[in-house]
């Protein structure tokens, strides 16, 4: 009986390993690796929570982007936590390079069930920086980066 609650939780354990792989190996089909853009501005609100933490920033046009950044565990873990909510404050001038989200076509092709519109001014970065270069986060680089020919 032991041997089976054992193999049952290592069994429950890998499962909902892989379904989390699974989930972040779709997130190139949400967002245009293809493409990267710049934006600059101010922060509106910074919302540190799991699965991803977000940052509402607004543009001096008056635009407010949402960064669709990592979550509040890979924060900690990676002890990104403390100077991030010190330097992602109201107000700060930041600037986040990224890839932006694809057209809900676009998700559609992968998962046709997708209801959702995405916010079209929705980001996934690979570099934030305040402008004051006090504090820069930027994901590693890629090992194996996207083939964008033809795109």
């Amino acid at each position: 009986m032991e041997r089976t609650l054992v193999t049952l939780a290592a069994a429950i354990y890998i499962g909902t390993a892989v379904s989390s792989v699974d989930a972040h190996h779709s997130h190139p089909y949400f967002y245009d690796s293809c493409k990267s853009i710049t934006i600059e501005g101010r922060v509106e609100r910074v919302e540190l929570k799991d699965p991803h933490s977000l940052i509402l920033l607004r543009l001096d046009n008056g635009t407010v982007y949402t960064v669709d950044w990592a979550g509040l565990r890979g924060l900690t873990n990676n002890d990104w936590l403390g100077p991030a909510k010190t330097s992602l404050v109201f107000g700060a001038r930041i600037a986040v390079t990224g890839n932006p989200i694809r057209t809900l076509a676009q998700i559609r092709e992968h998962f046709p069930d997708y209801n959702r519109d995405p916010n079209p001014n929705t980001i996934d970065p690979a570099l934030i920086r305040r402008v004051d270069n006090t504090w820069n986060w930027a994901l590693k680089p890629r090992q194996n980066p996207p083939n964008c020919d033809g795109k």
